[in-house]
């Protein structure tokens, strides 16, 4: 992977692009950094989703889509893939009411809500998700699937799937 990568995140700090080459220079395996950037284009496929991040366990930026250096370093958004992976537990939500007592409150107007759901990936990080509300929310059955191919996907530590490995994995899901 090289910052040339078109997925690769184009909003990236320098400083970010120099510590993922330095991972690369001190011998880390970057299979978990394919693992997560495959699994987070097939999630975006399947979801709708038109932002997606994907992180490894210390939540350093591996892959962005549509998101600038500011959203990346969110609280909102760091505060749940802690969650999501200190857990191993997927993470629904949305962008503008984080506690349920301050619903009707809320400031955030209708188009500017996004629906969230962020899949974790056994041991390798997460994958961040998604897309406006007025779409719809990622059905259930989606996420569901999502977490059982990344459960898999993390536990085949000998060979990374490619991504058109992990859609017909996705596929075979029930």
């Amino acid at each position: 992977m090289t910052s040339n990568d078109p997925i690769f995140s184009i909003n990236a700090s320098p400083a970010k692009i120099n510590e993922i080459e330095n991972h690369e220079q001190q011998g880390w395996q970057l299979m978990n950094a394919s693992l997560l950037t495959n699994l987070m284009q097939l999630a975006m496929q399947q979801t709708g989703a038109d932002r997606a991040v994907a992180c490894d366990n210390n939540l350093a930026v591996i892959a962005a889509v549509n998101l600038d250096q500011e959203e990346l370093l969110a609280e909102q958004l760091t505060n749940l893939l802690r969650v999501a992976i200190a857990k191993g537990e997927a993470v629904v939500a949305n962008n503008a009411v984080k506690e349920a007592a301050d619903a009707p409150h809320t400031k955030t107007s209708y188009d500017n809500l996004r629906g969230i759901v962020i899949i974790p990936v056994p041991g390798q990080g997460a994958v961040y998700l998604d897309r406006p509300l007025k779409q719809g929310i990622i059905a259930k059955s989606v996420v569901n699937k999502l977490v059982k191919l990344a459960r898999q996907s993390a536990q085949n530590n000998q060979t990374e799937p490619t991504e058109s490995q992990l859609k017909e994995m996705y596929q075979q899901i029930s």
